[in-house]
């Protein structure tokens, strides 16, 4: 038996967990809850099922059952538990100290854990609350972040991919980040791409109606361009009856975010916008940009809700000149080490904001969106320098150099004007807006195996080697004259460019093609627009039968061999294709069956004397062929054994006659 073994070490966490929901949901606006799940691309599946369950009689802590369902090659299991967690009980793992293993006998094997989740933070700031927590578990309810493992395992054979699955035992519901246990309402809305979950705690009372606050984060999601949504965000409402919380309002792991019950949409901290200008934040930043993650979402918080006509001018300017008011003396935006705790809220949205105006007044359109669009796409971590040399490449040297004294020393602008408001924020302006080409028109594929379009409505899969082609239309849908510029990236690294000029109403097609020399996943992304592509190295076709036309003849007749062979796969099957006769190869091809088809290929020979086995990949035929009849035998007679079977689908039969036929001669 083969002892090699592969190994693969995963680690999980609640950051990574799909998401399940008990209990029926209420939809807002057309739609229904559904399960975000990870599963196994291929091979067998580890299952990980993690149950929460609260424990009324334990507050601040909750029960979290983790059960593994095996396949029946793995060889090894290994989990590391959160360093708060303290075992109850185990099925079929052994340890201690949080780290445990499979005894390799268990199907189904599990553990019990008590989880300590309370967690507490001391804040300064706007958004500051009155307590101290960030989450809880409050005996009859539990907001808790989403529990933890790591995981590690090894198989023998074909592979083994984990598969995540968070459940609440009884009333709840977790996304990859953040937990409610207990009763509650869910309500879903859909805009702009995104599907918005509200999870509203039945000890929550919300001051703004639901409708409300879908209405502002929904018209916020539409105003952000600033790169791709997120496909759903969770929202959920605190409780504050019971729990003074250390902030407003938290987001964590990318897309799950919580705003205590009493928020209020009319203030210019606008928290439920403030949490979800987070979601959109996908830059990797440093200390030198560090300032721009809550100076952006305080920023954006205030003028969407304006924009909005929540709140009007006066409480949006008093908001951004506290910045300039209440700002200390010696803060640098791009030091934390200068910082008090509200350094980025005050003197950093006015930052933020006063550079967006000049970028207005500055270029054609362009805003600090387009910055933090920028900022988005950029590769690696954003220093100061690299922030200055974005807002330089946006808006020009002199906004540049304005940014870099704003950011990089004390000084601290000063709030703008009413009227200089209106000429910078409301007049004339072009809209930028990107959208893929049609469907029958969207993708071409290009390459050694195929050439051809793809619907929109397929997954885009590409074998190595292929050249995926896409047009992207740029259309100005303001009322001014705008410039676009088009970056065409894979995996955010800039590829190709495409900028120019585009008037009020008119559009422009832009075309780009990117070859995939290497397997493995993809984001192509032009503008606001992105696209995954998958690529794999293409597998010979497979051979699902082998077929003669004769499986008895005689010595010198023409012997034909078809094979069928078939792709289920979703890209092109490619390789060679051999005949091979007792074991020896007779003849070999190349062979291209395109995704989803199939095709014959005809071997033919004229084979001596003899008993033969012929086989093609896994399929074989059995042929007899015998001599030729002497003049002695008079009953002799030449026979023909013909399989009369069909193929059933047609196909593209290639022929190929291989040798000469031999004619003998008779004597008289």
């Amino acid at each position: 038996m083969d002892r090699r073994r592969v190994l693969v070490f995963c680690l999980v966490s609640a950051l990574a967990l799909g998401v399940f929901v008990t209990g029926p949901a209420t939809a807002d606006a057309a739609g229904a809850t559904d399960a975000n799940t990870t599963t196994a691309q291929s091979g067998e599946t580890l299952q990980l099922t993690k149950r929460l369950r609260l424990t009324p009689d334990r507050p601040g802590e909750i029960e979290v059952t983790a059960q593994f369902d095996d396949p029946e090659n793995l060889v090894e299991l290994e989990a590391k538990l959160p360093a708060r967690a303290t075992v109850t009980e185990t099925d079929g793992f052994s340890g201690s100290d949080g780290q445990f293993a499979w005894d390799g006998r268990t199907d189904a094997p599990s553990f019990t854990y008590r989880l300590s989740v309370n967690e507490t933070r001391e804040t300064e700031g706007p958004l500051a609350g009155q307590g101290e927590f960030i989450f809880v578990d409050a005996g009859p309810w539990a907001l808790v972040r989403t529990p933890q493992v790591s995981v590690s395992w090894s198989w023998r054979g074909g592979n083994v991919t984990l598969d995540r699955r968070t459940r609440v035992a009884g009333e709840g519901v977790a996304s990859e980040a953040i937990a409610f246990l207990g009763p509650h309402g869910q309500y879903i809305r859909r805009a702009h791409d995104q599907r918005f979950r509200l999870v509203v705690p039945a000890a929550a009372t919300l001051s703004e109606s639901r409708s409300r606050i879908f209405d502002s984060v929904t018209a916020a999601s539409g105003a952000l361009r600033v790169g791709d949504r997120d496909a759903s965000v969770f929202m959920f409402a605190a409780p504050t009856t019971t729990v003074e919380w250390s902030v407003q309002g938290l987001q964590t792991g990318g897309r799950s975010m919580w705003v205590q019950d009493d928020e209020e949409l009319r203030v210019p901290d606008n928290v439920w916008v403030h949490e979800y200008v987070h979601t959109r934040q996908a830059y990797d930043r440093n200390d030198g940009t560090r300032w721009f993650t809550e100076a952006s979402a305080t920023y954006y918080a205030a003028l969407l809700t304006l924009e909005q006509d929540r709140i009007g001018f006066p409480a949006f300017s008093s908001r951004l000149g506290a910045g300039n008011a209440r700002s200390e003396p010696g803060e640098v935006l791009a030091n934390p080490s200068t910082w008090t705790g509200r350094t980025p809220y005050l003197k950093g949205t006015l930052a933020a904001g006063e550079l967006d105006r000049q970028i207005r007044l500055a270029t054609d359109g362009r805003r600090l969106q387009t910055v933090f669009q920028r900022m988005n796409a950029a590769n690696g971590p954003l220093t100061a320098p690299a922030f200055e040399d974005i807002v330089t490449d946006v808006a020009g040297a002199e906004v540049g150099r304005f940014a870099d004294r704003y950011t990089t020393t004390d000084a601290i602008p000063t709030m703008w004007t009413r009227n200089e408001h209106r000429r910078a924020f409301q007049g004339a302006a072009p809209r930028i807006e990107y959208a893929l080409t049609p469907d029958a028109e969207r993708y071409r594929v290009d390459g050694p195996y195929r050439n051809g379009s793809l619907a929109a409505s397929q997954s885009v899969e590409l074998a190595t080697g292929e050249s995926l082609s896409l047009d992207v239309f740029v259309e100005n849908t303001g009322d001014a004259t705008g410039e676009f510029d088009a970056a065409f990236t894979v995996d955010r690294r800039r590829l190709a460019d495409r900028s120019g000029s585009l008037d009020p109403g008119e559009r422009e097609r832009l075309s780009f093609t990117h070859t995939f020399d290497s397997p493995g996943a993809y984001t192509l992304t032009v503008g606001s627009r992105s696209v995954e592509v998958a690529v794999r190295d293409p597998s010979p076709p497979a051979v699902s039968d082998l077929r003669v036309n004769a499986s008895r003849l005689t010595a010198g007749g023409r012997l034909e061999l078809t094979a069928r062979l078939g792709n289920d796969a979703a890209v092109p099957a490619a390789g060679t294709r051999t005949l091979y006769r007792n074991g020896t190869a007779v003849s070999t091809r190349e062979v291209v069956v395109e995704p989803g088809d199939e095709r014959q290929i005809t071997f033919v020979t004229a084979p001596p004397v003899g008993a033969y086995r012929f086989r093609v990949g896994n399929a074989t035929a059995t042929v007899t062929v015998d001599p030729v009849p002497t003049e002695r035998d008079e009953t002799a007679t030449t026979r023909t054994a013909v399989d009369g079977a069909g193929f059933g689908v047609p196909a593209v039969v290639l022929a190929v006659i291989l040798g000469t036929v031999v004619a003998r001669r008779r004597s008289h």
